[in-house]
Formats: C-alpha cells, structure tokens, sequence
C-alpha cells in the first residue's frame, strides 16, 4: 500500500555554541542564542527541495519562515471554502 506525506515539515534550530554548559543561580538552565535557523523539510510526494534560512532573532522566526516557504514555491491557502471549490472543479 502506497502511503503519501500530505504534510510541510519546518523545523526551529537555535544555536548554543560559545555558552555555559548551565546557567542561573542553581546552575539548571540551559543556555541557547536567540538566533538559529529555519529548515523546510524535503517531500517528494509533493515535489518539495529542502530549503534553509537564518534568523537573527526571536521575532525574526516568522520572516525565515515566509522565506523557505517562498523559495519553495509554497503558497498558503486560508480560504476553508477553497478545497470544496478543488474538488468540484477535478470532478468536471
């Protein structure tokens, strides 16, 4: 049986080189920098490159995000009405 990936994986890495092994007073917090990167997954179900950005800060995550989506060529669909819609127009 032939099993699809009907899903985009994204995955957050947030470097922690050049820190502490624990900080804090009792020394049990783990340290990490508020920048990282960005990874788009690859899926050949769907014909999808693996793609990568840096951020440079915490809030900078949804533009890296924006980003790999765009150099994949992915675009987001919100309209809920829009599958509806698909399947009617592949019917005909």
């Amino acid at each position: 049986m032939k099993r699809d990936n009907k899903t985009i994986g994204v995955t957050l890495r947030f470097w922690t080189n050049d820190l502490p092994p624990r900080v804090g007073g009792r020394l049990v917090s783990i340290p990490f920098w508020t920048s990282g990167v960005v990874l788009l997954e690859a899926n050949k179900t769907k014909g999808i490159s693996s793609q990568s950005e840096i951020f440079h800060y915490i809030d900078d995550i949804p533009r890296a995000i924006k980003e790999v989506m765009k150099k994949a060529k992915l675009v987001a669909v919100e309209d809920l009405g829009y599958s509806d819609r698909a399947k009617k127009r592949n019917k005909k």
